[in-house]
């Protein structure tokens, strides 16, 4: 059964993330207050490797890619779909807190966030049972500069409801949108939401050959692999595993000298790889937002759970890719659109089949749980050194 395409990032010459096409601008939704609607197309590759084609919008255009470690039976060659959730939100919160500080003309100097998001498991995928939860997150946020804590305080919590990436975390989305092809041909939805929008591009069919650098490239450590790993040994994540389970995503990110914000990710789980991935809310666009990485990963995330129920299910499906649309809005209360997602399956499973593998990859998807969820982080915020009193 070929579940995926035997194309590997192994085998790659180019980078794990480059450009493909610049804009003559960045969006406005990035650069300051305003909407735009972020576009993943995203397929899968050997194992458990994906590759996206992130547009942002009016913006340019990015190749990224995403894979899990041995825990999920992945190559450990690309950084894990939740590892873009901690550098996103992070990179999107440290844009808005350099906005509200420069409205404001307050000196802040190094910016450095802390993340940890806590995620469930429940349920078996063999048993069709399993469901994902988003449990909690977690920021720590040291500030250096000549500002009274107190007043830091003030800017983060002004930033934190500015971000749509905050948003995404602790405002329910109810109302997100699906279409479903298989075997080239839409089909009907029955206990999901169809999406409203016309026919989409089948990215197989769209891209004649996989993207190339773009003219100029860019740079090439956009996503970058580390040696270090989490202590211990991986153990595997059986699909018949029907207890709840927690596990927590960690990061730390702060802007280097050129401006570029770059985060470092894991799993605190053993045998877990860390990843670093580097983003730019600049009008010099030299690596995608932190919403174009949130966004690549909500994509990446569907995938990963896709692949793992066709896994335990042994389901004669293939080809497995997708076309994800998010609206977000900067603003002062900064809002996020229902995801809209198209699915592009190909097999000889009956159709009913299909269409619950649309319904249980979003109920298992971690990043749709962190979206239908209501969170509301906890945030510590420190001044060199010193928390508010």
């Amino acid at each position: 059964m070929l579940v995926h395409s035997t194309e590997s990032l192994l085998q790659s010459v180019h980078p794990l993330g480059f450009r493909v096409r610049s804009a003559s601008a960045r969006s406005l939704l990035v650069t300051g207050q305003g909407s735009d609607i972020f576009t993943v197309e995203a397929r899968a590759l050997a194992a458990q490797q994906k590759e996206m084609i992130l547009s942002e919008g009016r913006g340019s255009v990015w190749r990224l890619s995403a894979d899990e470690g041995p825990a999920m039976r992945g190559h450990d060659s690309a950084p894990f779909p939740l590892g873009y959730l901690i550098a996103g939100v992070s990179s999107d919160l440290h844009n808005r807190i350099r906005a509200v500080a420069r409205r404001c003309q307050l000196d802040l100097g190094e910016i450095g966030i802390g993340m940890s998001h806590v995620f469930g498991a429940s349920g078996s995928f063999v048993h069709s049972t399993a469901t994902a939860s988003s449990e909690s997150s977690e920021f720590h946020i040291d500030i250096e500069g000549r500002i009274d804590p107190g007043v830091a305080a003030q800017v983060v919590a002004e930033a934190m409801a500015a971000s749509p990436a905050i948003t995404f975390l602790h405002t329910p989305m109810s109302s997100n949108t699906f279409a479903l092809y298989i075997n080239g041909r839409r089909r009907k939805l029955v206990n999901r939401a169809e999406s409203d929008l016309a026919d989409v591009s089948d990215p197989f069919l769209k891209y004649a050959r996989p993207p190339q650098p773009g003219e100029p490239a860019g740079r090439s450590d956009l996503i970058e692999r580390t040696e270090i790993l989490e202590s211990g040994d991986a153990s595997d994540v059986p699909l018949s595993s029907a207890g709840k389970r927690l596990f927590k995503i960690t990061g730390y990110g702060r802007a280097a000298p050129d401006g570029v914000f770059t985060t470092e990710t894991q799993i605190a789980k053993a045998g877990m790889r860390h990843f670093i991935l580097r983003s730019d809310e600049s009008e010099s666009d030299a690596a995608p937002s932190g919403l174009g990485l949130l966004a690549a990963g909500i994509a990446a995330c569907y995938l990963t759970q896709l692949h793992r129920y066709v896994e335990a299910q042994k389901l004669p499906i293939h080809g497995l890719r997708l076309v994800q649309h998010t609206p977000f809005t900067a603003a002062a209360a900064a809002t996020v659109g229902a995801i809209d997602t198209h699915l592009f399956l190909n097999g000889d499973a009956p159709e009913e089949v299909h269409r619950s593998l649309l319904t249980i990859a979003a109920d298992t998807c971690f990043m749709h749980a962190a979206a239908a969820g209501s969170l509301k982080p906890r945030v510590t915020v420190a001044v060199n050194g010193v928390p508010p009193a």
